[in-house]
């Protein structure tokens, strides 16, 4: 199994924000009942052949357990998964960024919620995502004495899920330039609903929210959606980059599309089955010939 170096975070601000926890939870040293906060590298993340910025890890995708001084293999609850970006004024984020994945995982039985008896000394804390990681991830952690308790995320006011990624399809571009610079694409879907009203709290829910993906400073992005009187809503989107963009910089056009509807989000190929098309214009106004993929929503 190839290891993992844990980069257990012990910077203040940083928890602070994401857990409004006290930083010796995101220590190498833990006890039973402790939730370790643990990166999980970019490099290593793939899903079905996209790249690491494009990849979605989510709770269900990852399992974990530990290995304790005793050799004795106890599973863990892992909570959440999500990811993080440097601030976008730093030297990082100029820099190709795709952000950095944590994982929150609690040292307690996933089905009772109680916490194991561990033997103190040095333990291994195994990760698995078949289908995203080539192999099991092996983080080593330090064992004391004593019982901790999962910290939460009662500081925020949000609900603990708000800073997991949404369920998303990703549409990107592909094709041969041909020496030509890519200066605007324009997508349209016609998705079979519109905005409508929470019935608990009142809020307005979205039927489409398009976003672009975090690094992507070199194109602007604009969504019209109008919505019709049968219910369905015409989506417009314009992504347009004025100096043009290379091959080699087409990543650049990916976007997210996201439903706050949940109908739309259980038919796993809402967004590809609602693409009605998509036309390409080079820095000359010409038309050029490519194409548009749109992955499940996952």
């Amino acid at each position: 199994m190839k290891t993992l170096i844990a980069k257990l975070f012990v910077v203040s601000a940083l928890f602070t924000l994401l857990a409004g926890c006290k930083e010796e939870a995101l220590t190498s040293t833990v006890r039973t009942g402790d939730t370790v906060i643990i990166s999980l590298s970019a490099d290593d993340l793939s899903e079905s052949g996209d790249t690491s910025g494009s990849a979605i890890l989510r709770v269900e995708q990852l399992s974990a357990s530990l290995v304790d001084a005793a050799d004795t293999e106890h599973t863990v609850q892992v909570r959440q998964v999500f990811r993080v970006y440097a601030d976008p004024t730093s030297e990082v984020q100029q820099m190709e960024n795709t952000g950095l994945w944590l994982a929150a995982i609690d040292l307690v039985d996933p089905l009772s919620s109680s916490a194991p008896t561990l033997a103190s000394g040095t333990a291994e804390l195994i990760l698995s995502a078949p289908g995203y990681f080539d192999g099991d991830k092996v983080v080593t952690v330090e064992v004391v004495a004593g019982l901790g308790t999962p910290k939460t995320f009662s500081d925020l006011s949000l609900s603990a899920e708000a800073i997991e990624p949404a369920p998303q399809a990703l549409a990107f571009v592909s094709g041969s330039l041909e020496g030509h610079l890519l200066a605007a694409v324009q997508h349209q879907f016609t998705i079979p609903h519109s905005d409508t009203l929470d019935t608990d709290s009142g809020a307005v829910l979205k039927a489409a929210l398009v976003k672009k993906l975090p690094g992507q400073e070199a194109v602007n992005l604009n969504v019209t959606a109008t919505a019709s009187e049968s219910g369905t809503t015409e989506v417009q989107v314009y992504l347009t980059a004025v100096e043009g963009l290379s091959e080699s910089q087409m990543s650049e056009f990916n976007i997210a599309l996201i439903s706050q509807i949940d109908a739309a989000n259980a038919q796993s190929d809402y967004w590809s089955q609602h693409y009605s098309g998509s036309q390409y214009f080079d820095t000359e106004g010409n038309r050029l010939s490519l194409s548009t993929q749109v992955s499940a929503i996952r």
